[in-house]
């Protein structure tokens, strides 16, 4: 039910007010469009000096470590990513994924929408089990591919960090990457 002012009603009745209804859940709603997902070519990948873990894998042996990506919008329209990214260490014709799902409380994020204006950034972390050469169950990898969420085609970044121990058949991995955040 609408309710007018006596004053209005007359304007309405003689032609010189028009009244348009907008409903209330309208009014309540943001009017801006998110805008379309960050595509790869948009987006420029590096390593962050943030995080535990040590060029060669120096003195981390057996311990989790982790290391922070950086991804930058390079494009000229802002753009949004949200969910996990797609990490593999790359040694020869071998992959090896990365879990991007965790059993660890203190890496639950829920994903969120971030907005990244041109030039903004956004970052991930990748979380691992370092190992030594010598270790049974290792990946020595020297390039990791990053494929960002929301698409298929992957950069590739040097790897740093010294080998990895696989996770693939633990029960509770050591291994897994974060949901994308600013």
């Amino acid at each position: 039910m609408v309710h007018i002012h006596a004053r209005s009603a007359a304007l309405v009745s003689a032609g010189i007010l028009t009244l348009t209804a907008t409903p209330a859940s309208a009014a309540t709603q943001p009017s801006a469009v998110q805008p379309a997902p960050c595509q790869t070519s948009n987006l420029a990948l590096d390593w962050t000096d943030s995080g535990t873990a040590q060029p060669g894998g120096r003195d981390t042996a057996g311990r989790q470590v982790d290391t922070i990506v950086s991804m930058k919008n390079t494009g000229s329209r802002a753009c949004t990513l949200q969910g996990y990214p797609g990490v593999t260490l790359k040694m020869g014709t071998e992959t090896q994924g990365v879990i991007t799902e965790t059993f660890f409380p203190q890496k639950s994020e829920k994903p969120k929408v971030v907005k990244l204006n041109p030039g903004a950034t956004a970052r991930f972390t990748v979380t691992f089990l370092s190992g030594k050469e010598t270790d049974d169950n290792i990946i020595d990898p020297p390039i990791v591919a990053i494929t960002p969420p929301g698409n298929t085609k992957a950069k590739e970044l040097r790897w740093w960090w010294g080998p990895v121990q696989q996770q693939e058949a633990a029960t509770h991995p050591g291994n897994y990457v974060s949901p994308v955040v600013r």
